[in-house]
């Protein structure tokens, strides 16, 4: 066990946030950790979750997003995008949209990248390039409407290498996010806000009552692997049924060889 450093980035970052409950009949479980190698370092977690439930459409949305290292204040950058990013598409869902502009909401939440450097270097004509030096991200959001039927609609959209799998019947399944290492870019790295807002990936599918809707970062998505080791067994096992949301947290905070990175993972359960 290694002394954990308080992190001294500004703002605030906790170590670890867990949080969940239902509605629509859903049921959902989040919880982001922060990695060993920032634990020992002192650095600030560079992963963040948000979820909203709009009422009207009995929709819940969940986003995650994780900061690129690379990127001083990407834990800034990862906090900033998932709020805005489930802002734009609860306005969205206002205004009676059932299939959301994904374009959209990047959109908005890539240009809360750009307006925080600008006040931050107090140029008011910084740009885009100029915001992705210092503030890049990754950002993952799901739009899950609980209708009156068994299954339940999911609208997914992605920008970089965080994926969202389905996990069923104990297997998994990716279905979207990038694969690390994406052709074209510099060093293997992954696409991020804000420059790469309008590459967004989208899927529609389904969940029904015996799957589970995953939503995490690379920190959790490395050593899961194809899920059929150690890591990809335990999980299947305890997501079997929504554990106690702080014992959710604590399968986040396992210890394993050159896995040190963040870990944020939303889980969503229906008809449970």
């Amino acid at each position: 066990m290694i002394e954990v450093r308080l992190a001294g980035a500004e703002p605030y970052r906790p170590d670890t946030i867990a949080d969940g409950g239902s509605a629509f009949g859903l049921t959902v479980r989040a919880a982001s950790v922060r990695g060993l190698q920032k634990r020992y370092s002192g650095g600030p977690r560079q992963d963040d979750l948000c979820l909203r439930a709009h009422q009207p459409t009995s929709t819940l949305v969940a986003a995650v997003a994780d900061g690129v290292s690379g990127a001083p204040r990407s834990d800034l950058a990862a906090a900033l995008v998932v709020r805005h990013a489930a802002a734009a598409a609860v306005r969205q869902l206002d205004r009676g949209t059932a299939d959301l502009d994904w374009k959209d909401v990047f959109d908005q939440a890539g240009w809360a990248l750009v307006e925080e450097h600008r006040r931050d270097a107090g140029d008011p004509r910084a740009g885009v390039e100029d915001a992705s030096g210092s503030l890049a991200t990754t950002l993952l959001v799901a739009a899950v409407a609980a209708g009156d039927e068994e299954e339940v609609r999911v609208q997914l959209a992605a920008v970089g290498d965080s994926p969202a799998l389905m996990l069923s019947g104990g297997a998994f399944e990716r279905l979207l996010g990038e694969s690390e290492g994406v052709d074209g870019l510099l060093g293997g790295g992954v696409r991020a806000l804000p420059a790469a807002a309008r590459t967004v990936h989208e899927r529609v599918c389904m969940l029904t009552p015996s799957d589970v809707l995953l939503l995490c970062t690379d920190g959790l998505a490395l050593p899961l692997d194809d899920g059929r080791g150690d890591v990809g067994r335990a999980l299947a096992r305890e997501l079997s049924h929504p554990p106690d949301i702080i014992d959710f947290a604590r399968l986040l905070d396992f210890s394993r060889s050159t896995y040190d990175d963040d870990r944020s993972l939303v889980a969503i359960w229906c008809g449970r």
